[in-house]
């Protein structure tokens, strides 16, 4: 579950709390300096491990959820008091949210700039608002690891539970695919999309066997812009531009896809986007899968972490001599 803030406390109900979601990130601490933290685990050596708690509650989540919940049904709380002017806060933000995305068209850094500049291919945010209009109704959608598919996580939507999975702090690269193939024999009935970059699909792209031997429909949106997005921005922002190991050089994943048993269609016009999104859920109700190769240019979006790559704070005493 995720974590509840309420006032000056904070509940992290089954929450491992890690070091992503604690930590300063994008040059702001938002985690609050004197809040009171109860943290619920079914994992006792996780408790008090990232953050100090007040109060540490070894049990399952669901149980303790609907004791916890059992508890406030007979209390008057402060937070009734003001819900309506802060569901209109959330509103707006999101408003505000959406209209940003609606006019960010392209990376404004100047790496992103100058690669994109003369580039036939498509803008990643461009050609991810094309696939946010085209998503079905009760989609289900698996995001792998990379820079396309993070920045992707803005532009996904959902109104129904277990629709949105990701890799998350996990951090397993080749994740979207295999998931989205489980989730699909889990749920038949819904589409199943996997939003996948290239160098993640160089790990995953065995399992179109899989789905073409057992016919599993599954669409996977292939991000294809040659390099490994993730850790090149690293290597833009802390390493002058000096790439190693990075650039990629791809076949034809289409035609791959096509050798396989599958559907396999090459993108590169944004107006291609959303017919070709929609004419594979279409076939997965014949048990195709199609891989649709989208073709990008090499803007990249900002990191997980701008701090990533900093020589960390050390706490311990024994350890400041490595600062």
């Amino acid at each position: 579950m995720n974590i509840i803030n309420q006032a000056d406390v904070i509940v992290a109900l089954g929450s491992r709390l890690g070091p992503f979601g604690v930590l300063p990130q994008y040059g702001f601490d938002y985690w609050p300096k004197n809040a009171r933290l109860i943290q619920v685990d079914a994992d006792a050596k996780v408790l008090g491990l990232v953050k100090k708690t007040d109060i540490t509650i070894w049990g399952d989540a669901k149980d303790v959820a609907e004791a916890l919940t059992a508890r406030l049904k007979t209390m008057s709380l402060a937070c009734h008091a003001n819900r309506a002017e802060r569901l209109a806060r959330v509103q707006a933000a999101k408003d505000t949210w959406g209209l940003e995305l609606q006019t960010w068209n392209a990376e404004a850094d100047k790496w992103s700039q100058e690669v994109a500049s003369g580039s036939s291919y498509m803008h990643p945010r461009q050609m991810l608002r094309e696939l946010e209009k085209a998503m079905p109704a009760h989609a289900m959608v698996s995001t792998d690891i990379g820079n396309i598919c993070q920045v992707a996580n803005s532009y996904l939507k959902f109104n129904e539970p277990r629709s949105m999975f990701g890799a998350m702090m996990f951090g397993n690269c080749g994740y979207a695919f295999p998931t989205m193939i489980g989730c699909k024999l889990a749920a038949p009935d819904r589409p199943a999309i996997a939003y996948v970059g290239d160098g993640a699909w160089g790990i995953s792209f065995n399992e179109l066997l899989t789905c073409a031997r057992e016919k599993i429909g599954v669409t996977v949106c292939l991000f294809n812009n040659e390099q490994w997005g993730a850790e090149k921005k690293n290597h833009v922002d802390f390493y002058s531009n000096r790439f190693l190991g990075v650039n990629l050089v791809n076949p034809s994943f289409a035609e791959i896809a096509r050798s396989f048993g599958c559907e396999g269609v090459r993108v590169d016009k944004l107006e291609d986007v959303g017919p070709a999104l929609r004419a594979s859920v279409q076939a997965q109700a014949e048990g195709k899968t199609t891989v649709i190769e989208l073709m990008c240019t090499k803007e990249l979006g900002d990191p997980f972490r701008r701090d990533a790559l900093q020589v960390p704070k050390r706490v311990l005493a024994k350890y400041k001599g490595f600062e």
